[in-house]
């Protein structure tokens, strides 16, 4: 009864997760046709364009030297022949060689990485801390117009350009205070305002939906229910309405994800790291395509295996969700 029981249970399971992995799979494979086929529908001879931007007036234009320097960057042959060898090519990990500076991309996306996740996962921890203070702040608010004040401040975040609050930011605490490094990627404190000017835009999507999620659950039966029996309103709100308002802000981490892959280029810019969005913006000033093809597919990657890891979840957190994946397995194991 057990054996058959644990066997149903993986069998539901299978079936809960296997369409979700295929979805994450392609995702990754139309993100990199999409992008191939924009970057390949550019008027133009990339490998010209490229070598113009690095060579200047000594660019050659023998059509030997073109044919082999097509060859050794895998721009050679016909369009579907270079989508066929590339796409296979991702499966061995390799990203092809960046014409700008010779060097295989899949090497300058893994040096650059680890400076970019450490800012987005900063940013996500902040932003989503953020949103969670200025939601309990504004449920639990009294008169009505703190409350109003309230809300209205998170959307800043969005209405005040990246640029513009990482600039400030430096003038206050890097060259008034001096607090933290103006720029460079050197330890966790040249991660702190890079880290805060992506989370002021990603906490004020965050608190627009937990919000909102907090605000519905507070007008539940359940939170009144709990009220009549005399519960603290600390209770309330940290056993009832923040747990089931909970999901709605796991489900846009993954959105989240791809804001800030493009969100790094301009915060990067501004503040000098090194990262994926500063590679992005110097490989588009190159017009090196197979770097911006190689970040465009990575950044792909991580948005798939971030929403699949939270689809996973789901399971876990959700208990419409795990009732169903429980019930399913009871009705395995029945049949069987």
């Amino acid at each position: 009864m057990d054996s058959s029981g644990g066997a149903g249970r993986g069998r539901v399971i299978a079936r809960f997760l296997l369409p979700k992995i295929a979805q994450c799979i392609f995702v990754v494979w139309a993100t990199y046709t999409v992008a191939f086929l924009l970057i390949h529908a550019l008027p133009g001879d990339p490998i010209l364009a490229a070598l113009s931007v690095k060579g200047g007036d000594a660019t050659t234009t023998d059509p030997e030297q073109l044919a082999a320097v097509r060859a050794r960057y895998g721009l050679d042959g016909p369009v579907w022949q270079q989508y066929l060898t590339n796409f296979l090519n991702l499966f061995r990990g390799d990203l092809g060689v960046s014409i700008a500076t010779g060097q295989p991309v899949s090497e300058m996306v893994g040096r650059a990485f680890p400076h970019t996740a450490a800012v987005a996962v900063f940013a996500l921890l902040v932003g989503f801390l953020g949103a969670l203070g200025f939601t309990v702040w504004a449920y639990i608010a009294r008169p009505a117009w703190v409350r109003n004040v309230v809300v209205q401040v998170p959307p800043l975040g969005i209405a005040i350009p990246a640029f513009l609050s990482g600039v400030v930011l430096i003038s206050v605490f890097s060259f008034g205070l001096g607090w933290f490094p103006a720029s460079g990627t050197n330890g966790f404190a040249s991660v702190v305002l890079p880290g805060i000017t992506l989370a002021l835009p990603t906490g004020a999507i965050f608190f627009q939906v937990f919000s909102a999620a907090v605000f519905d659950a507070g007008a539940s039966p359940f939170v009144f229910t709990a009220n009549a029996k005399g519960l603290s309103q600390s209770a309330v709100v940290f056993r009832h309405v923040l747990r089931n308002a909970l999901l709605p802000s796991i489900t846009i981490i993954g959105l989240q994800i791809g804001y800030l892959a493009g969100g790094t280029a301009v915060v990067e810019t501004v503040f000098s790291r090194d990262g994926i969005g500063r590679l992005t913006v110097d490989a588009v000033l190159a017009r090196d395509i197979n770097v911006v093809l190689g970040v465009v597919v990575v950044v792909a990657v991580v948005y798939a295996v971030v929403t699949l890891i939270v689809d996973a979840l789901y399971g876990v957190i959700d208990p419409r969700t795990r009732t169903r994946l429980t019930s399913g397995a009871k009705r395995t194991a029945v049949t069987a």
